[in-house]
Parts: C-alpha cells; sequence; structure tokens
C-alpha cells in the first residue's frame, strides 16, 4: 500500500476534537493529521490521563458532557482558540453538542459536526434502529423490547436459539450477551434496558460502511470493509467493492440525511446484506478509510465548514489493515501540569517517545 497524500482542506483552520480519550475522537486526530495543509488542532478530554490531548497542538482538560457548566466551558474554548469546527467521536459528547450547535456557532462562530437529536436516537436506541430500518424498507433483524418477557419468548420460539441479547444503548460490546439456553432467556426476559434480537449470518459476513452526507441529504461517496471483531472494536478490516452491502448502506443514509458522516454496520444472512447497527458520526474505522484514501474528516470540513460545493468521494476497493496496542511515553512534567491547570501548550514541544514497534525503515 502507498501512503496517500494529504487532502488540502484549504486556508488557516482550528480544529476542537473532544472525548480524546475514546478510540473514535483519536481516529478523528489521526484523520485531521493527513489533511494538506493540516488543520491547527486543539484537543480536550475530561482527564489528563488521555493520550490524545499530547498529540494535539493545545490541550485542554474538559468538563464531562453532562456537566451544567460544559456549554459555558465550551464556547469560552471555542472563543479563545478561535475554533471553526468541533467534532467529537464520544456519544455522549455528541449528544450535547446537538442541542448546543445552533447556539454554538452564534456565540463562537463554531461549527459543531453533529446531527439533530432525532437523527442521532435512531442510531443510539437499538429498539429504535430497527423500527426504522423496518418502517423506511429496509432489512433488518428480528428484534424485541427486553422488557415485554411475553415478545421475548415468542421471538425464541418463532426463531430458535441463539439469540443476542444487547444493551438499548450500548456501545462496542459491552454488555452483549448470546442468548443460548433458557438460562439465558429468563435472565434477559422482563429487563427495561435490553433488546433481543436476531442472530444474523457469522463473524466471518460483517461489514463497516462509512458513508459521506451532503448538506441537501445526498451520500457522496462510501467505503465498505469486511472486518473482525475483538470486544467490539475492529481490529482486521479489508477494504472490497461488496456492492450489494455498500448499496444497501448507501440507501440507509440517504434515507436518514445524517450531517456528514454515518456509520453503517452489517452482516450477510441468508445472501442478503443486514443493518443491525448505524452510528451517526464518524466512527472507530475512520482512519483506516482516511489512510487508505476515503477521508471523511477532510470532506466534511470542506463541504460544512469552508462551504465548498460536496464533490464525490474516492471509490477505495483495496487495502487491509490490522490494529495493535502501542504505548506513548509522556514527560512527568507536561502530564503534571495539564493536570494541575486544566490547559497545556503546544504538547509537542514536551519530551515524549512513541514506540515504534513494527515500523521498519
Amino acid at each position: 500500500m502507498t501512503e496517500t497524500e494529504g487532502v488540502p482542506v484549504g486556508g488557516e483552520l482550528t480544529a476542537l476534537v473532544l472525548g480524546v480519550g475514546g478510540n473514535v475522537s483519536q481516529g478523528i486526530l489521526k484523520a485531521l493529521e493527513l489533511c494538506e495543509p493540516r488543520p491547527r488542532v486543539v484537543a480536550a478530554c475530561v482527564t489528563p490521563e488521555s493520550a490524545g490531548l499530547y498529540t494535539a497542538d493545545r490541550s485542554h482538560v474538559s468538563p464531562y458532557a453532562s456537566d451544567p457548566g460544559f456549554a459555558g466551558w465550551l464556547t469560552e474554548v471555542c472563543r479563545s482558540e478561535g475554533v471553526d469546527v468541533v467534532m467529537s467521536g464520544a456519544e455522549p459528547v455528541l449528544d450535547a453538542l446537538s442541542g448546543l450547535a445552533a447556539e454554538l456557532r452564534k456565540q463562537a462562530g463554531a461549527t459543531a459536526i453533529v446531527s439533530s437529536p432525532e437523527t442521532l436516537r435512531v442510531g443510539r436506541d437499538k429498539l429504535r434502529t430497527t423500527e426504522w430500518l423496518d418502517a423506511n424498507g429496509f432489512n433488518a433483524p428480528a428484534t424485541v423490547d427486553a422488557e415485554d418477557a411475553d415478545a421475548v419468548e415468542r421471538l425464541a420460539s418463532e426463531l430458535g436459539m441463539p439469540l443476542i441479547a444487547k444493551p438499548r444503548f450500548g456501545k462496542g460490546a459491552q454488555g452483549v450477551v448470546e442468548v443460548s439456553s433458557q438460562r439465558d432467556l429468563d435472565w434477559v426476559a422482563g429487563r427495561d434496558d435490553y433488546v433481543v434480537q436476531q442472530l444474523l449470518g457469522d463473524e466471518g459476513s460483517e461489514y463497516t460502511v462509512g458513508c459521506f452526507g451532503d448538506s441537501t441529504g445526498q451520500v457522496r461517496g462510501s467505503m465498505a470493509m469486511r472486518r473482525v471483531l475483538q470486544q467490539g472494536t475492529t481490529v482486521f478490516a479489508e477494504a472490497g467493492d461488496f456492492p450489494e452491502v455498500r448499496a444497501e448502506a448507501e440507501r440507509i443514509a440517504g434515507s436518514l440525511r445524517p450531517l456528514g458522516p454515518c456509520n453503517v454496520q452489517l452482516r450477510l444472512d441468508g445472501g442478503r446484506p443486514v443493518c443491525f447497527e448505524i452510528n451517526v458520526r464518524f466512527s472507530g474505522t475512520t482512519p483506516i478509510r482516511a489512510r487508505l484514501g476515503f477521508n471523511e474528516v477532510s470532506e466534511t470540513i470542506r463541504h460544512y465548514v469552508l462551504g465548498e460545493p460536496a464533490r464525490e468521494m474516492p471509490r477505495v476497493t483495496s487495502g487491509i489493515a490490522v490494529r495493535y496496542w502501542n504505548e506513548l511515553y509522556l514527560d512527568g512534567d507536561a502530564f503534571r501540569s495539564l493536570a494541575a491547570a486544566g490547559r497545556l501548550d503546544e504538547p509537542a514541544a514536551h519530551s515524549m517517545l512513541v514506540e515504534d514497534y513494527g515500523v521498519r525503515s
């Protein structure tokens, strides 16, 4: 694979990325590095222990998105840092941003990349996701609210086991269990925070598709990857054409009409692509797509922040990525300064070491 060229975003621009302790926001940081020219990057997170804080041009310790002071803090940081665009992969942050976006633009001139609260809820609530898919004519797994014990029993009777139980508002693989016995069924039936769902296909037929939609709701491109998960995180991704998978994902994104990025997750079941999850945001595989030539972060900035006409994104159908753990070693003084002051200027100026395991010159 040859390294892709940076994608111009043009002009001086400052991007604020929130929640950089999480892998999705760290992926946004990686995609920003591939923009040409690279924007000035301000990073924020609730704890100085977050790795993403030490890779930006300036860092801040932020309040939690649920904190009453979050809105005021965000407006002040956007003003003082001259922020043009605010992005995050943390769902609680996006929930807060969605309600603050209009006022933030008015008070600080910053554009928050986030869909409406109604659109976010379609993706956040697993029960609502399948209801929305059904209502709009898309393939969806049979799903019931676990609180309705009778419905759970009927589903098991109709489909047999195993089934899948998952939190209605969960993320990754947190709380996901396979229901393969009556004991499992008894455990989940009647719970008010779970859904029980048809088990689709197999692990070898799972796909993640990143879609980019413009301000008219038109999908301007997508990139599909077959993937392997480990504890809810993609650890192997192989890009391909996958025309039926990609077409279904584009139809879903085109109907949902998110602001910019949308990630659709599907499995093949009986030869047909079936969506089981929609992330109305940048996803954990955003940096992989960006490195392979499909940079949703750059295109979002071009269109929604700089006001450039939307264009068709590149069609990328090859490339393989394998993930592994890595370490970043910090200057203790930098860590203590950020913890004490809540802000760190020029984190890169402090002595740091990124483990270069696997790098061959």
